[in-house]
């Protein structure tokens, strides 16, 4: 009987322990879940150990928006990134220096999404200056022909904190299409220039913004090109209709420099940004060509401008070709910036916008002239 007594009352103090946690059962699960981030670390690190980062070339804060893009790939199980590399390759890449490994690149006609390639331009990429500004007319606001004041006020609703690429950046103050952006919205962005004339000038204005020396390239892969430097209308030769362009501007007297040239895409996954608010397209000719290249399905480009000169048979063909591509894309040309249109600035591009972002419909036959103020009676969805 006491026995019995005795078992029921062990019975009955051990029911209690199903339903309660025990100090050492809580440090099991917390190990567990320690190590289960452990775990999603090492994940993380495997796949992209191979691609050197950079805190001087690509700033904390992106970085850290890079780490959403990877959990997406790991659990919707979406297209990575970056293509696969095998050992070997990567060995015999970290044996060569910087010239070498463009060549072998170049010969390779290396895929826009391999992690050599997009180390190769983490390290041409120079960083955002933390200097102050060293600009000729630092009182100004706008130092497009108009496109930024429209980009801004049309579509952009004067957005903070957003980010574009200037790809031919010039002399990045006169005529530059982001300057206002970076220095009265705050926003980042990339300033693209083949010219290493050109890209001199440019560095020493100490901009807020990532600067490459480099042109876009045409393919889908890295080039090699001869470039025509011209200032303002400085060319790359692909082809004898190139050659035949600078011969006919007179300009073959000036001086030619072999430039690098990298595919759009590659140069967003350096510095990890897959969004892009405004994307600046002045390239005398091969704009699109250079648009083929973008995989517009995963890169998102909420407004353009592109250079449409359409003074000859020539340019207006170029232009309906850029036209219809964008719009097979997704985007509305809205409108162009007319070369006669004032500012003491010659211009002649088509804006772009992503379809659905403004109400009204626009035919790309009105001419935006820059002195006119920005009439505020359309509507504008936001979908900033």
């Amino acid at each position: 009987m006491v026995n019995s007594a005795t078992s029921m009352t062990s019975n009955n103090n051990d029911t209690p322990r199903w339903f309660f946690w025990r100090p050492s059962r809580t440090f099991n699960v917390l190990q567990g879940v320690l190590i289960f981030l452990l775990c999603i670390l090492l994940i993380y690190a495997y796949a992209f150990y191979r691609i050197p980062y950079s805190v001087r070339n690509v700033g904390r804060e992106i970085f850290v928006s890079h780490i959403p893009n990877f959990a997406r790939e790991f659990w919707v199980h979406q297209e990575p990134l970056l293509d696969y590399i095998p050992d070997s390759k990567w060995t015999e890449y970290k044996r060569l220096n910087m010239t070498e490994k463009l060549n072998l690149l170049v010969r390779e006609k290396a895929s826009m999404k391999d992690p050599r390639l997009i180390d190769l331009i983490r390290k041409h990429i120079l960083p955002p200056s933390d200097k102050p500004y060293a600009l000729k007319d630092p009182d100004a606001t706008d130092y497009s022909c108009g496109q930024s004041s429209y980009i801004n006020s049309l579509i952009m609703n004067s957005k903070e904190k957003g980010f574009f690429v200037e790809a031919g950046a010039w002399l990045g103050e006169y005529a530059s299409t982001s300057l206002f952006f970076e220095k009265s919205r705050g926003w980042n962005g990339i300033l693209i220039e083949p010219d290493p004339t050109n890209f001199e000038t440019l560095r020493k204005l100490n901009r807020k913004a990532f600067h490459l020396n480099a042109c876009l390239s045409t393919h889908s892969f890295p080039v090699l090109l001869k470039l025509n430097s011209a200032s303002d209308m400085s060319r790359t030769i692909e082809n004898k209709e190139d050659e035949k362009w600078v011969i006919d501007h007179h300009f073959d007297i000036r001086p030619y420099y072999e430039v690098p040239c990298f595919p759009l895409y590659s140069i967003m996954l350096a510095i990890n940004q897959t969004s892009i608010d405004y994307f600046g397209l002045d390239v005398e000719g091969n704009e699109l060509p250079i648009l083929q290249t973008i995989p517009f399905d995963v890169l998102d480009i909420t407004s353009m401008t592109t250079e449409c000169l359409e003074m000859n048979t020539q340019g207006r063909t170029n232009a309906a070709a850029v036209r219809t591509f964008l719009e097979n894309k997704g985007y509305m040309c809205h409108g162009t910036i007319g070369a006669n249109s004032g500012h003491g600035c010659f211009a002649e591009d088509f804006i772009f916008l992503k379809k659905g972002l403004v109400s009204e419909q626009y035919k790309c036959t009105h001419v935006l002239d820059p002195f006119i103020s920005f009439i505020a009676n359309r509507t504008v969805q936001n979908h900033l």
